[in-house]
């Protein structure tokens, strides 16, 4: 959606843009597909889970697209339902941090002083945030330090280091954490800015769901290029960026059709901009040597499952999570393996929010884990020669493993409901959208990649930028669509340089 964002922001402001995607339709992630049953199709959404599109920086990115009056918003009634053994919590929607803190006091009295503590130093966050985003002059950059203090304090550190200064109770802190998941690392090693910023955002603004799954959005990103004259073309992969002199002079497609422009931007991964799509030598060693120290975020294991028969009273949450532990480091270890009846899943219900992913009288389900493409390396290459029966088998094993969990731990018979069953893995992801090992955010959100230190949008290639998850600000829907607007911001000043 980052490349989509970028592209509809420059063909609204008069550029000529030509949009090359690989697939058949737009958006990466941010699609949908139908699977059939006896009793009809079912409707299946890739990536999209409760997140904030309805407020602040990203209300006013789709606004000035022109296409937030045409996205109809579902709000999820709970910011977090968290089942740990021996510990279920519902966090309500739009709750604040006060009110989030408030909870955790009543569940965790002893803990008053560290809540206070935390909840005071979160707020902060927030409030620099939103004074940052104003933007900043020269003299103010030289003087962060004294104008964000808190923000520049938490710069160099992890959520879980936040958590182990002020509380003590494991279980809280796992309460605390419990999203770190949805960014795609563990408490240990996730950037501290990237976890708190956005959310809080999303405790205060409430998660949304756009009716009509992911693929609306990405749809409608595409008919703002189309409708301002520019051009998409499916089916067409990029093989190469053409330099001249050094700079941006357009691409090739591998059907070796070469289309001339003054800036390429890249929604591709970027391992394969610089590595692949680059002229060799164009990217200084320095550069790719640091790029390499880079680790790539995890990929994923999901299940979509169509049922029989109407869950939704049995079962009346739209999004679920499950923990083996209150160790959300351990669980992380576990699911990186794919030991997911060790780890734990998400499990989400969208006939709960929005008629129409079902045949009259059933139900469209999703099991959703996270996984290290290091459990599929060996299975690779037969995977993309079209010749995997190991493979079949593990995404075999790991589909049932995944039932048998949900059904264990939250929809007793699930497995005798089942009418149409599809999966998909990391080299799934990949097939679909090149990024190395399936990952799904990107670049890991770590303390040396994350906030200050992120990759930029803007390469050392002159013409050249990113706009996606690998780049600034990084992955999940918001920071994907505001990247991409800050690469067009980019193409504009180096276009308006001549």
């Amino acid at each position: 959606m980052g490349g989509l964002t970028s592209a509809a922001y420059l063909a609204k402001n008069g550029f000529k843009v030509l949009l090359l995607e690989q697939y058949d339709v737009p958006g990466g992630y941010a699609t949908s597909f139908l699977r059939g049953s006896d009793k009809g199709d079912f409707l299946c959404e890739v990536s999209l889970h409760s997140s904030v599109l309805g407020s602040g920086d990203t209300k006013a990115l789709l606004d000035d697209l022109g296409i937030w009056d045409k996205l109809e918003l579902i709000d999820h009634p709970h910011a977090w339902s968290s089942r740990f053994p021996d510990l279920a919590v519902d966090i309500p929607a739009k709750c604040g941090l006060e009110g989030f803190k408030w909870q955790m006091t009543d569940m965790f009295p002893a803990e008053r002083q560290g809540l206070n503590d935390y909840f005071g130093m979160w707020q902060r966050v927030m409030d620099e945030s939103a004074a940052l985003a104003k933007g900043l002059s020269a003299s103010d950059e030289a003087r962060f330090p004294q104008l964000f203090p808190t923000l520049w304090d938490i710069r160099d550190k992890t959520v879980g280091q936040l958590l182990d200064a002020h509380i003590h109770d494991p279980r809280l802190k796992a309460l605390l954490g419990q999203s770190c998941s949805y960014y795609g690392l563990p408490p240990s090693r996730l950037s501290a800015f990237y976890y708190l910023e956005p959310t809080g955002d999303y405790i205060e603004s409430g998660g949304s769901y756009i009716k009509g799954t992911s693929q609306t959005l990405s749809n409608a990103l595409a008919g703002v290029v189309t409708a301002a004259g520019g051009e998409v073309r499916y089916g067409a992969r990029v093989e190469s960026i053409v330099l001249a002199n050094g700079k941006a002079a357009g691409v090739k497609t591998t059907d070796g059709r070469e289309f001339k422009a003054k800036a390429v931007v890249c929604n591709a991964s970027a391992p394969q901009v610089f590595n692949k799509l680059l002229p060799q030598g164009s990217v200084a060693k320095e550069e790719s040597d640091k790029l390499n120290t880079y680790s790539f975020s995890p990929g994923s294991v999901i299940v979509w499952l169509g049922l029989d028969r109407d869950i939704t009273k049995q079962f009346p949450y739209p999004e679920v999570s499950y923990y083996a532990s209150v160790d959300l480091d351990a669980n992380y270890k576990e699911a990186m393996q794919a030991n997911f009846d060790k780890s734990g899943f998400s499990l989400m219900v969208y006939d709960n929010l929005e008629k129409g992913f079902s045949p009259e009288g059933c139900t469209s389900l999703s099991i959703v884990a996270s996984c290290s493409q290091d459990v599929w390396k060996e299975m690779e290459a037969d995977y993309l020669a079209g010749n995997s029966p190991a493979y079949d088998k593990k995404k075999q094993e790991l589909t049932n493993l995944l039932i048998a969990q949900a059904e264990k731990l939250a929809i007793p018979g699930l497995s005798s409901m089942i009418i149409m069953s599809e999966s998909s893995t990391p080299l799934t992801n990949y097939r679909f959208t090149l990024n190395p090992g399936g990952a799904l955010y990107g670049y890991n959100q770590s303390v040396d990649n994350s906030f200050m230190t992120r990759l930029p949008n803007k390469t050392k290639v002159p013409g050249v930028y990113l706009a996606s998850a690998w780049g600034s600000p990084g992955g999940g829907y918001g920071g994907v669509l505001l990247g991409g607007k800050a690469a067009f911001k980019e193409v504009t000043d180096y276009l308006s340089q001549g």
